[in-house]
């Protein structure tokens, strides 16, 4: 019986090899690096703004002076500011269970529907997400004074709804793309109605998606300052519009105090849904 022949690798085959493991290590490194660095810059102006809002001084600066919670007692005292969080919070409540009773039923048509035009139908709903806040809020007054619609929170709802559908609508539109289609027919074939089928087979297995959609539409109606800036009434201003006026007239770190409660409630969002629903099944 012939003995097998064993061959040992060649030195520039080796080489060769010591040199693919150098290099694949130095590119997880730099990828690695990249993210951190990118990370960093996502983070750090935020974490600079919550450090200057507990400064003792009477006006901005970093590194703080001493440690004090005097601007969020200030902030507390100021009534126009309080009944700015509660237009805010109206009005993102509103503008979400707008944006789902919409984004719900157009996402279920652009992945499940055959009729002519979806295409074009997709594209114009998610064209808002290519436009600046600040185009649809113009657009929102012009087309307003046209017809005599004047600036209120229905027209700070309408435009915060149609700049904020495109998100909700993408990530119910993910999770249906990742849904068999075999079960809503089978659901059909036993007896069910359409519309039975989807509420207990389809839209219980998006809830994860409609939660998520319901989170960011929330903090991003309730931040928006763009859309608010041309849309809202002067009477009942939202609370980004009573921000930037707070930050042309008054340079206190009652500015920054306000801006980290903003931060604040936007983590605790993504905090309760991460703890409630996961934010990695939305990535399945």
């Amino acid at each position: 019986m012939a003995m097998a022949e064993h061959t040992t690798p060649t030195i520039p085959a080796v080489r060769q090899g010591l040199l693919s493991v150098v290099l694949e290590r130095l590119g997880f490194g730099l990828i690695w690096f990249l993210a951190g660095f990118a990370l960093l810059l996502l983070i750090a102006p935020s974490l600079i703004v919550v450090v200057i809002s507990f400064t003792e001084t009477a006006y901005i600066t970093f590194p703080p002076q001493g440690f004090s919670l005097e601007w969020y007692a200030d902030l507390f005292g100021r009534r126009q500011l309080i009944d700015a969080a509660l237009t805010s919070l109206r009005i993102s409540v509103w503008t979400t269970f707008a944006a789902l009773a919409l984004a719900i039923p157009a996402a279920f048509s652009l992945v499940r529907g055959r009729y002519p035009g979806k295409t074009f139908a997709g594209a114009l709903i998610v064209a808002p997400q290519m436009m600046p806040g600040m185009v649809i809020g113009v657009a929102l007054l012009f087309f307003g004074a046209y017809f005599s619609f004047r600036q209120s929170d229905l027209m700070l709802i309408l435009g915060l709804t149609v700049f904020c559908l495109p998100f909700a609508v993408r990530l119910v539109m993910a999770q249906l793309q990742l849904l068999d289609p075999a079960l809503e027919e089978a659901s059909l074939s036993l007896g069910a109605s359409r519309f039975r089928g989807f509420v207990q087979i389809t839209l219980r297995q998006i809830i994860p998606a409609i939660m998520a959609s319901a989170a960011f539409v929330f903090i991003e109606s309730f931040d928006n300052l763009t859309v608010a800036l041309f849309t809202s009434s002067p009477r009942g201003r939202p609370l980004a519009v009573e921000l930037y006026n707070l930050v042309q007239f008054d340079s206190s770190p009652m500015v920054a105090a306000l801006s980290s409660l903003e931060i604040l409630l936007a983590f605790v969002i993504m905090l309760l849904l991460s703890r409630t629903i996961g934010l990695e099944r939305l990535a399945k």
